[in-house]
């Protein structure tokens, strides 16, 4: 890992090293085809090897090693630190100490009001270099993700709530238009001061993301358990994207208060326990008829 400094003191610390025979010959060469001894090394992870030629070890010295790293939407920290650290981008203890510590990261455009930057963390597809730290990594999710949510609203009054909710919708549909009627079904069963039983806060108190088991739903004593607590979990569960963001802030107006997700993709709403259980009844068919 590079520090950024001089090109004329990287040169000096690889002769050091024995990477080059001669600071002279290459700072030379360097200067023949404008590569000034003064110019600046960015940070980062460079692959330079004993034996290259003065041009190939400028030409290095300017591009930094980088990937690919995708951070897929839906993800919680906890797994966005562990794809980090199998790409050896930062460790996973790192990012996840400095993900509870928001206030060392005021952002423009970013409105922090959680304990934590969980629901902040832009999910995308990032070029980032070998062992480049975790707060490098959170800000530039913190820049993407005001860049991404520019003009959608959010302010320091809503945000929180906002992507509390747009985080359960991320992990329920992939749909906009679906989203805004499970964000309407969300808030009517706010207001009638019912549960809101999604599975995917279990999950998120559990940490761990697999098929529920009936007795999940009331032996995990996690705040995040919307099976055995009222009203929204404390925070966001995931990163969401723009489309989940958006229905969050716009819920459709409506008054179902159920809805279940069928088998073959479709998602049925209901106002009624009775038709919610009709509902159930058909999904269940579908799915015995599906094993046949």
């Amino acid at each position: 890992m590079v520090k950024p400094r001089k090109l004329s003191e990287q040169l000096q610390i690889m002769a050091d090293k024995g990477v080059i025979r001669s600071t002279i010959a290459t700072s030379l060469y360097g200067m023949v085809v404008g590569f000034r001894g003064n110019r600046l090394i960015a940070p980062g992870v460079y692959e330079v090897h004993a034996g290259q030629s003065a041009g190939e070890v400028l030409r290095a010295l300017v591009t930094p090693l980088r990937q690919l790293v995708r951070l897929p939407e839906g993800r919680w920290a906890a797994r966005t630190a562990k794809t980090l650290a199998e790409k050896e981008v930062c460790t996973s203890a790192e990012y996840l100490e400095l993900i509870g510590e928001p206030e060392k990261f005021k952002t423009p455009g970013v409105p922090l009001t959680g304990e934590t930057l969980e629901g902040y963390l832009y999910p995308d597809t990032y070029n980032f270099p070998p062992d480049l730290g975790a707060e490098l990594v959170i800000r530039r999710q913190l820049l993407n993700f005001a860049k991404k949510t520019k003009g959608l609203g959010l302010t320091e009054k809503n945000a929180h709530r906002a992507l509390t909710i747009a985080s359960m919708l991320e992990l329920e549909s992939n749909k906009l238009d679906e989203k805004k009627l499970i964000a309407g079904v969300i808030e009517n069963r706010i207001k009638k001061g019912m549960r809101l039983q999604i599975d995917a806060t279990v999950n998120y108190g559990m940490q761990l993301w697999r098929p529920l088991f009936y007795k999940d739903y009331t032996s995990v004593k996690s705040p995040y358990n919307t099976y055995l607590k009222s009203g929204l979990p404390p925070g966001p569960i995931c990163s969401p994207t723009v489309d989940s963001i958006k229905a969050a802030l716009a819920p459709a107006q409506h008054d179902d208060l159920f809805y279940i997700s069928l088998p073959d993709g479709r998602t049925l709403f209901s106002s009624t326990y009775a038709e919610h259980l009709k509902n159930v009844a058909l999904r269940d068919k579908i799915k015995t008829e599906a094993k046949k």
